[in-house]
């Protein structure tokens, strides 16, 4: 396994999981932390043994953004901000939607800026009750390049998107449950065995089933009715093909659990 200088990245069982690594700078984004996710997610896709990825942030937070002494050495022209912008969506954003496999995002502490788009590009989100969660570009008269404001607004509707956005507000975990941006909230000691619970639970399903599900999800909203439901067909029949398919049919006759392979 790769050595990485911004992430820790170990896998156990089904399970890999990407941990923020700089946790005296609140795991502030780098351009080498979104390649080394990149590279992480990649490895996470290929290998047949994994299931799930969760992503997470070591010390006392997820993620409070962009790292700032590197924004002011390093993204000094138009040009190096495009180019990091465009980098981090290809290597971190864009991957974890386009993965086949389901990514947990676990927050807890701070999760702003870019580190909320990270979260908002993961497929699952539990996050600690307390933890403080929001945009907060508009604050220092900047605007997020990461495509949040686009994302957010899937997940929350326009209303509430702009809302969050214009206002630069702070939620907690508990507030952005209530509003569907993240899935669960608990309390900040069961975090851990929280997000545990659901990658275990997610393992144990089809990988075919999950990476068309996943897939389909995230793409019908760009698309129109028809296409929509081509797609929906397509996929059903793809699926139809698995020997998963044929392993749950059979445990359900069986009245047993079912041994899910991936194929």
């Amino acid at each position: 396994m790769a050595n990485y200088e911004t992430i820790i990245y170990e896998k156990k069982n089904s399970i890999a999981k990407i941990t923020l690594n700089r946790p005296e700078a609140m795991n502030a984004i780098t351009r080498t932390m979104f390649l080394e996710i990149g590279q992480a997610l990649d490895d996470a896709d290929q290998d047949k043994n994994v299931s799930v990825v969760v992503l997470a942030g070591n010390g006392k937070s997820f993620c409070a953004g962009v790292d700032m002494k590197f924004a002011s050495e390093e993204l000094v022209t138009i040009q190096d901000q495009h180019d990091f912008f465009r980098l981090g969506n290809k290597m971190a954003l864009e991957k974890m939607e386009g993965s086949s496999k389901p990514v947990i995002a676990a927050i807890h502490g701070y999760c702003l800026a870019g580190g909320f788009e990270l979260m908002m590009a993961a497929d699952l989100v539990i996050a600690a009750e307390d933890a403080k969660i929001g945009d907060q570009h508009i604050n220092f008269g900047l605007f997020g390049g990461g495509g949040c404001a686009y994302r957010l607004a899937l997940l929350v509707g326009m209303r509430k998107a702009k809302e969050i956005i214009l206002t630069g507000k702070r939620l907690s975990g508990k507030e952005a449950e209530q509003i569907g941006l993240i899935n669960i909230a608990v309390p900040p000691d069961k975090l851990e065995s929280a997000v545990n619970e659901m990658a275990v639970e997610l393992s144990d399903k089809s990988p075919v089933a999950v990476r068309l599900s996943k897939w389909f999800i995230n793409r019908a909203s760009m698309l129109d009715a028809d296409t929509r439901l081509e797609l929906a067909i397509m996929y059903s029949l793809i699926d139809s093909t698995s020997e998963d398919k044929e392993e749950g049919m059979k445990a359900f006759i069986e009245k047993r659990k079912p041994v899910f392979k991936g194929r």
